[in-house]
């Protein structure tokens, strides 16, 4: 990252000293030979480059902050250090910034929605608790939201959930979920038992055949509380 930072940095004062250049060239302005070599006149400067790296990370930044982490510089002597010293660069942790009432944007319900997705509960609350913002979300905050948090749910039921004036509904799209999930664990459920029903007959078939009872498998095909009976006899649970 320091050396993508770096470069990019380069890269943005690099093309604001070529519009400088155009500007003065199509003005015919400048002076005298220097502010011509340069392209620039003595007054021109360069507006500050301030870059914070966004780390949507569910770990904490575990990698270098600066050159000097990458090139070894710290191994130097001290007085050489001085002359590679830079400052660190500037880390905004979504899942770990605590101060995000400071946000005057939907940048601080993004933040808090990203910080509980490991807490359903929590998220769910949160989501009701800031209905205002949720129920009428802006479609890249949606997207951000459902790609950084890992929900693929929230991709599925995207359409589902527009609104006429082409905002997204968050809160409905929890609700959909919620009611997804709850019919899919109900069906989940069923099967299971299904499953378990059809393995414990399975049992007592063999069982039966074994024994040489046919008469019984005969009964038990047809009446539940004898088959019940038979399976209590033969220990099948």
């Amino acid at each position: 990252m320091p050396v993508r930072l770096l470069h990019e940095k380069g890269i943005d004062y690099y093309n604001q000293w070529k519009k400088l250049q155009k500007d003065h060239k199509n003005c015919n302005d400048l002076k005298d030979n220097a502010e011509r070599l340069s392209g620039m006149k003595k007054t021109d400067h360069f507006y500050p480059v301030l870059q914070i790296v966004i780390y949507f990370g569910q770990e904490h930044w575990r990698a270098a902050f600066k050159m000097d982490d990458l090139t070894g510089a710290n191994d130097f002597p001290k007085e050489l250090q001085k002359l590679f010293s830079e400052t660190p660069m500037l880390l905004f942790e979504v899942y770990y910034f605590k101060n995000i009432h400071w946000f005057q944007t939907d940048l601080q319900q993004v933040c808090g929605f990203l910080q509980r997705t490991n807490d359903k509960t929590a998220l769910r609350e949160y989501v009701k608790a800031n209905e205002e913002v949720f129920s009428k979300l802006e479609e890249d905050t949606f997207d951000l939201l459902t790609v950084m948090s890992g929900i693929r749910a929230m991709k599925l039921i995207k359409r589902d959930v527009e609104t006429v004036g082409g905002e997204f509904n968050m809160c409905k799209a929890f609700d959909d979920m919620m009611r997804d999930s709850k019919q899919e664990g109900i069906r989940e459920g069923r099967r299971e038992g299904e499953r378990k029903t059809e393995e414990r007959m399975n049992e007592l078939i063999q069982k039966l055949v074994s024994a040489g009872r046919i008469n019984d498998l005969l009964q038990a095909s047809n009446n539940k509380k004898y088959r019940k009976e038979l399976m209590a006899e033969l220990g099948i649970a």
